[in-house]
């Protein structure tokens, strides 16, 4: 069978662009990344044949001066290849990725991300990539802390992404998927966990922290008596779960409004 090339031939010196970038296995890079001096090209001519490879379609700007190199076989078909949205939100922002992005570089939800979060220190922005995915960058602050590099990834640590999924449940699906990666976590560095709630938690996080951890005792999983009496030390005044619904039970011990409630907080858990 005869292949029906769609793609214009490429000159010499895109070639050697190409197959550099094919040789140190960049799919997702930067003009910033490229060797020139392994390749030989004068730096403002690079520029010119990056615009010629995107032309030709054998490479595709994402916007923020991030770029995919597109595999043989996807060029041919006319399609573009996005092997790896978190790689590429990582190059498009200066930060880590957080929330349910973390949780599933850390092997701990289910879903598929078509969301990419990525915490940032000074910026927030929200941009599509492509035509399934979008990239939510959200601004941390002082808060923009705790995160290591695992694999290819800078990821906070399990610890920070369940301080940041407690502090920003929304960005992780809910309180219930939280809950539900946690008991999937096991064990993890409550001592860190602290460290991030007595510098940045507020009392009305603690409160629901620990309302929360309480809920988890019908399911067995353990957390360390000393953490939880530290949250009950930071207890305060009385709080809602959730601000943005009305009505639900009081829990004295907490003084937390449950406007969830707890069928479906744990319905992970009842439901299998």
């Amino acid at each position: 069978m005869r292949l029906k090339l769609s793609t214009v031939p490429l000159s010499h010196q895109e070639q050697k662009v190409y197959l550099y970038l094919e040789s140190i296995e960049k799919n997702t890079f930067k003009v910033s990344e490229i060797d020139i001096k392994k390749i030989g090209i004068m730096p403002s001519y690079l520029h010119v044949i990056i615009g010629r490879l995107e032309k030709k379609g054998w490479l595709t700007s994402v916007g923020k001066g991030v770029y995919l190199r597109l595999p043989a076989a996807t060029v041919i078909k006319g399609n573009v290849y996005l092997e790896d949205p978190l790689e590429v939100a990582l190059k498009m922002f200066n930060g880590y990725l957080a929330f349910q992005s973390a949780l599933k570089v850390h092997g701990l939800s289910e879903y598929e991300p078509f969301t990419i979060y990525v915490a940032t220190k000074t910026k927030s922005e929200t941009i599509s990539l492509l035509k399934h995915y979008e990239i939510k960058a959200v601004k941390l602050g002082k808060r923009f802390t705790g995160f290591v590099k695992l694999d290819k990834y800078t990821v906070s640590t399990k610890a920070k992404t369940f301080f940041d999924c407690f502090y920003h449940p929304h960005y992780a699906g809910g309180y219930a998927e939280v809950l539900k990666s946690l008991y999937t976590a096991g064990k993890i560095d409550w001592t860190e966990m602290e460290k991030y709630l007595e510098k940045f938690g507020s009392s009305s996080i603690c409160q629901k922290i620990g309302y929360l951890l309480s809920l988890l005792k019908e399911t067995e999983y353990e957390y360390p008596q000393e953490f939880l009496d530290y949250l009950k030390s930071r207890v305060a005044n009385k709080t809602k779960l959730d601000f943005s619904q009305s009505g639900g039970v009081y829990n004295k011990e907490w003084m937390i409004v449950d406007n969830i409630g707890k069928k479906k907080l744990l319905s992970w858990w009842y439901n299998g």
